[in-house]
């Protein structure tokens, strides 16, 4: 029998060697990460974030009054260096409950009196807490006045699986047959269901699209004879887009009518029927700082009011005295004044940045601030940040969700940072006096021949402003503000 050579494969040869990289990265520390969050994040969430630390850091307290230096020291406080990094064991996260339990009595005086309340006192705790509650969701509104409206339980639970498929905005984009097919249901039986429902208040739930939702709502207004039915039906997209002399060739009607069933009509129904019933609160705005004007004079003042004032606890340091206790208890004590110590000085930096930053702006925008026609002058985080001597980064963190109050109104820091325009006269302006100017234009023109792009650019150079239809367009669209076609009045 002929013998075959067995040929091997490519073999693989393995063999482990050490290389040596050099690399340059920049590492942050945590108290470096710490400072950059505090620099970002807004005033209503810093309360939550000092709550937040101290209940991580025993040796940290919430004092009655606000602390504004960052070196809370105390005469038996140890004189460590802030930078000197203590090496931790893992025992050390159960050191705080061996405190607590061979330590009993350094607590006993800091221990929570119990509340004693009158049978008065509890009756109008229970009152107000009773009285609380939540707001109706568009799901629950519908649930309950299905079950006010049908009797059959077969409907019912048809109505039911329908509300389900309705969203947040009161639409319903499943179409029909496939929710039939899905769940077996005869599709007679779910438009019958779905009438019922499209006739709850508000008008205009269970609508496939903004068309079907207006339809509805004029159905149910009793105008399904009315013009501004037929323009909804028959000429929904000339509608759109104010294609008014469109929509007139259609319906054979003055412009005139056509103008007064949007006005009066159609542009009094809701685009989006189910966010009446939305879970999302409108957030009340507070500003981080404060300026304030006395005579001819800004004085800049932070918003310190919704932060907590922190103090060290100063039977901690009287542990680190104390012979009795451990060495290793008490390098746990130092580190947690070593990182209670950084948040302080953390916050601190955080308030003299913003006042930093509010002064330069006071300083350099006094006219706006103290003039009712005061212009916003022009202004980049670039400028500001070598004239504070920061990075542009650090101005950017600390404008970022931050508002300030002055005697202009209410106005975010960011609004504050605008691109830089040379008017004729060598003047400079900011793109917010640009926009200004686009909205006065618009403002006083002629509705039925509203201006063009080209003929704001026009004006504004008439003005010694240069500005490039382009750039009107994109200010224009910014602004909200329709073209010349969705401006235009025909009545």
């Amino acid at each position: 029998m002929p013998t075959q050579d067995v040929v091997s494969g490519p073999q693989l040869h393995l063999q482990a060697d050490q290389k040596q990289n050099m690399t340059q990265r920049l590492m942050m520390s945590a108290h470096m990460q710490q400072a950059l969050r505090l620099l970002q994040i807004p005033l209503m969430e810093l309360e939550p974030f000092i709550e937040e630390q101290v209940a991580n850091n025993p040796v940290l307290e919430v004092s009655e009054e606000f602390t504004p230096s960052s070196e809370d020291s105390t005469p038996e406080e140890p004189k460590e260096q802030p930078e000197q990094e203590l090496s931790i064991q893992e025992g050390d996260f159960s050191l705080l409950k061996q405190l607590e339990e061979d330590f009993r009595e350094h607590f006993e005086q800091s221990e929570p009196i119990p509340i004693k309340r009158s049978s008065q006192e509890d009756k109008y705790k229970t009152y107000i807490e009773s009285s609380i509650c939540a707001r109706e969701s568009l799901y629950e509104h519908l649930i309950h006045e299905i079950h006010e409206s049908l009797d059959d339980p077969k409907e019912l639970e048809i109505a039911e699986l329908l509300i389900g498929y309705i969203d947040e905005y009161g639409f319903m984009k499943t179409p029909l047959d496939e929710i039939a097919a899905l769940h077996q249901i005869e599709i007679d039986a779910l438009k019958n269901v779905l009438k019922v429902i499209q006739g709850f208040e508000p008008y205009g739930l269970g609508a496939s699209s903004i068309q079907e939702a207006l339809l509805i709502q004029l159905r149910c207004l009793k105008k399904e004879e009315s013009l501004a039915y037929q323009i909804v039906e028959s000429h929904y997209d000339e509608l759109l887009h104010h294609r008014l002399q469109q929509i007139q060739k259609g319906l054979n009607c003055p412009l005139s009518d056509i103008q007064k069933a949007i006005d009066e009509d159609i542009a009094k129904l809701d685009l989006h029927p189910g966010t009446h019933y939305s879970r999302e609160e409108v957030q009340s705005v507070v500003p981080d700082v404060i300026l304030r004007q006395d005579e001819d004079k800004l004085y800049v003042d932070v918003n310190r009011e919704y932060t907590p004032g922190l103090r060290f606890n100063r039977k901690y340091f009287k542990m680190l005295d104390d012979p009795e206790i451990s060495a290793e208890t008490k390098q746990y004590i130092r580190r947690h004044i070593l990182s209670a110590r950084w948040l302080m000085r953390n916050l601190q930096q955080r308030y003299s940045t913003i006042e930093r930053i509010a002064a330069s702006l006071a300083k350099r925008q006094e006219p706006f601030f103290l003039q009712p026609d005061g212009k916003l002058l022009p202004l980049t985080m670039k400028m500001l940040a070598e004239e504070l001597e920061v990075h542009e980064s650090t101005i950017a963190r600390t404008v970022a969700n931050k508002y300030i109050d002055t005697p202009r109104g209410l106005m975010p820091l960011r609004a504050f940072f605008t691109t830089e325009y040379t008017s004729d006269a060598g003047e400079q302006l900011s793109s917010k006096t640009i926009k200004d100017a686009i909205v006065d234009l618009i403002g006083k023109e002629d509705k039925r021949h509203p201006l063009s792009d080209e003929k704001i650019s026009e004006l504004l150079k008439e003005k010694g402003i240069p500005c490039a239809r382009r750039t009107v367009a994109k200010y224009r669209t910014l602004l909200k503000i329709g073209n010349t076609q969705q401006r235009r009045k025909y009545s």
